[in-house]
């Protein structure tokens, strides 16, 4: 009974350390238009750069931008996302991101990504590339998971439209 007792202590102190030394956690999600051409008839040239961050920027219309229409500066059918973990503490190996992104009901990607923060008080960056975005709204899902289980996540929409 004794050498039960400890084995709980012992996982407890364990736990705790790991805790308290390597907490890991979603702490940002960000997408950017990827400019895929130049605007007819526009000066700016756009094609194969960014936009910058439209998510829960007020000052972003996403109508429209399969045309170059809204706030985008170019025509837009895909979307790249990133994803930011933060690490508090020491090292944190073995982790994995859940990433899934939906359009209505459908799911367009879903990805596990295995990982590892080597550095201390750091943040990690994982990249998503979405196709065929543009008219319908996105929703993002960002899980952090280890040891099987969910130890932080986020949510996050696009609100892409496309009417005349």
């Amino acid at each position: 009974m004794r050498k039960h007792i400890l084995g709980f202590i012992a996982m407890c102190l364990i736990t705790m350390l790991q805790l308290a030394w390597g907490q890991s956690k979603v702490s940002a999600i960000e997408a950017r238009l990827f400019y895929n051409e130049d605007k007819e008839m526009s000066e700016v040239k756009v094609s194969g750069g960014f936009s910058e961050n439209v998510i829960g920027n007020p000052d972003i219309s996403l109508w429209n931008t399969i045309i170059g229409e809204g706030s985008a500066e170019g025509y837009s059918h895909q979307t790249i996302v990133v994803v930011t973990v933060s690490v508090k503490g020491a090292s944190n190996q073995d982790q994995a991101l859940q990433f899934t992104a939906r359009a209505g009901n459908k799911v367009i990607k879903t990805e596990k990504r295995m990982f590892s923060v080597i550095g201390e008080n750091t943040s990690h960056k994982l990249l998503f590339l979405l196709n065929d975005t543009g008219c319908e709204e996105i929703s993002i899902s960002a899980s952090l998971v280890k040891a099987g289980k969910s130890i932080s996540s986020m949510n996050k929409k696009i609100p892409f439209t496309c009417g005349e």
